[in-house]
């Protein structure tokens, strides 16, 4: 897990509203913008809170030439955020239990199969999740210890 530090220059802003019958309307919030040089996108469900000129603390991953942070925290206004990890990690288990139970009612040559395809899919959704815990974890100060011993 890296950590950025700097000044938002460049900020562009974005939001895809998508409306379903079955579960409603759901709202993804996204920041491009440079941090002290270097590219970086953040995608919530919430608003990201952030200005140009803010000073910005971000932990995530670099994939090719964008930084994707995956937890924030805008240190001039104290505004903290994530990717999100809790309804990914629900979703998982639903999603892996439901398929685990049909692939044992298909049972046969198809089962393996099924069964590997879809805990395939839910170790990875799973991952996300653990990543985006850790990027929460690297943005909390580091706890100061008084040097003594009980």
């Amino acid at each position: 897990m890296e950590k950025l530090t700097g000044t938002v220059t460049e900020l562009r802003r974005g939001k895809t509203v998508s409306y379903n019958p079955k579960t409603g309307t759901s709202t993804v919030h996204a920041a491009v913008f440079r941090l002290d040089g270097r590219l970086v996108k953040i995608v919530s469900t919430d608003p990201v809170v952030i200005a140009e000129g803010h000073e910005m603390l971000v932990a995530g991953r670099q994939r090719g030439k964008v930084f994707a942070a995956q937890a924030h925290r805008n240190l001039s206004t104290r505004v903290e955020g994530h990717e999100g990890w809790a309804t990914r990690l629900c979703v998982t288990i639903a999603v892996l239990t439901v398929a685990l139970w049909l692939a044992a009612q298909i049972g046969g040559a198809y089962l393996p199969v099924f069964a590997l395809v879809f805990l395939a899919a839910g170790v990875a959704m799973a991952w996300r999740s653990f990543e985006v815990m850790q990027a929460i974890a690297a943005l909390r100060p580091a706890r100061k210890t008084s040097g003594r011993r009980a």
